[in-house]
């Protein structure tokens, strides 16, 4: 399993004056390093060990931005929860899609993934000037390129509509960053974008080991690059990539909660995990908690009555535990989620549970329904029990309610992880063009978050469109 303890990240001086450069509007998340910084980064960066350290700050600053605040906006943005029971402003104009250029929230996730992504561009320019051991410059470069590939891609679903929106995908996408250059940079195409982050992808399987201790490997570039194929509705090209990853050796685990740490350690591929603390208050999926767990105080987010009834409705899911009430039968009864009531945490990104899920789907609606049905039958088999109902039901089930079937189970599955916006929006461009998320057609301006204003300030800026979904 691939981790990152942050208490024992090392993060050297440079990388913390990179993170000083982002203070300020867009245009400055690639100013060249520089010595008017307060350090020359040739002294700061002089041996491979000086490089491993900036990387090290790369897979903090990605675990912080996946720490549960890009999914939880994801999750404001669809069917699964409620609104915010705090009455934030910021979320409640996630909730009501509504963002404009000044939300805290949003403008401060935008900001996150471009941290990982200059400092990964940082390292591109120190390559050639220190000395590495045999294999060692390709194994950071491929780690480099993972990371970037993940940051462009969670940041695309965002802020751009999706994969599909248009034929072409000619239309706007985010803003590419691919070197530590004082350049003005505006959006590029999302056919742009997707390319760069496969491009990145690709080499990143290329230069990364199958075994890399904590870090990404091969087979998690193979997972990435299978699960942006599937968002961009090309299926060809995920499936082999699938089976590659499912047929690695990973186990998919008894637990039904892949957030609890020394359970799910079989079947992550990629993920981020902190050691324990009081109420892990510095721990990776801290916003995920300080969101939806209910066992210490009243939740911020509730789930939707939609959600709750799913998990609920047959008595012989597991995954009914997840759903809890708090005051029952009172006029302030909330509708809640267990799944992150826990003290030891772990934030998986990559799963075999998502594999199987995404090959199910592909060979449903490729007609190759006992794959499809052997794939979906372990997932079913976990939660449901051996010889359930609803197990020994699916052999009976091809063509569109097999699919449907897929795509309940990974509803319930990977609910409140920041899955079913993607989900929702990939099936509306691909497959089924009336799909509508609380009420509002998936390609609805509103279900795209805004830039923030200081994007303004380059000449030529494009903003999204706010609004229409309501």
């Amino acid at each position: 399993m691939n981790r990152i303890d942050s208490h024992k990240l090392l993060v050297v001086v440079f990388s913390a004056i990179l993170m000083i450069t982002f203070s300020g509007c867009e245009k400055n998340l690639d100013v060249s390093p520089d010595p008017s910084f307060g350090l020359n980064p040739n002294e700061a960066i002089k041996s491979a060990s000086d490089m491993q350290k900036l990387l090290n700050s790369c897979y903090d600053a990605c675990a912080n931005m996946m720490s549960g605040q890009f999914q939880v906006i994801s999750d404001l943005l669809g069917d699964d929860v409620t609104a915010p029971l705090n009455n934030d402003g910021n979320a409640t104009a996630v909730y009501n899609r509504s963002v404009a250029q000044f939300n805290g929230l949003t403008n401060s996730a935008y900001a996150q993934p471009y941290y990982t992504i200059y400092r990964v561009n940082v390292m591109d320019l120190y390559y050639e000037q220190v000395a590495f051991d045999v294999g060692e410059k390709e194994r950071l470069q491929g780690e480099a390129a993972f990371l970037r590939a993940l940051c462009h891609f969670e940041t695309v679903k965002m802020w751009a509509q999706p994969a599909g929106f248009t034929t072409d995908n000619s239309h706007l996408g985010i803003i590419e960053r691919s070197r530590a250059k004082n350049e003005v940079m505006l959006r590029s195409s999302v056919a742009d974008n997707y390319k760069m982050i496969i491009d990145d992808l690709q080499n990143a399987i290329n230069l990364l080991p199958l075994n890399n201790g904590l870090y990404a490997t091969k087979n998690a570039a193979k997972a990435l690059l299978a699960k942006v194929y599937f968002t961009m509705g090309n299926y060809a090209a995920a499936l082999p990539l699938l089976n590659d990853v499912i047929g690695a050796g990973y186990v998919l685990s008894d637990s039904l909660n892949r957030f609890k740490r020394e359970e799910v350690e079989s079947e992550i591929i990629f993920g981020f995990v902190t050691t324990n603390s009081a109420y892990d208050i510095n721990s990776r999926g801290s916003v995920f908690k300080s969101n939806y767990r209910n066992d210490i105080s009243i939740p911020v987010l509730g789930v939707s009555s939609e959600l709750y009834n799913l998990l609920m409705a047959d008595t012989s899911d597991k995954r009914k535990k997840f759903v809890t009430l708090i005051n029952p039968g009172q006029p302030n009864e909330i509708k809640a989620s267990t799944k992150y009531n826990l003290n030891n945490f772990a934030t998986p990104y990559l799963t075999l549970t998502d594999m199987l899920l995404m090959r199910a789907e592909i060979h449903a609606i490729q007609s190759n329904y006992a794959i499809a049905i052997a794939d979906l039958g372990l997932i079913v088999k976990r939660a449901y029990g051996f010889g359930s109902a609803k197990l020994v039901s699916l052999s009976s089930l091809s063509g569109q309610a097999l699919i449907d079937e897929v795509r309940l189970q990974r509803r319930l599955e990977m609910h409140l992880e920041g899955d079913r916006l993607t989900q929702l929006k990939r099936v509306g461009a691909f497959h089924t063009p009336t799909t509508v998320i609380r009420n509002a057609p998936w390609n609805c301006a509103g279900l795209v978050l805004q830039f923030p204003a200081s994007a303004g300030t380059v000449k030529g800026f494009v903003f999204n469109i706010e609004g229409g979904c309501n």
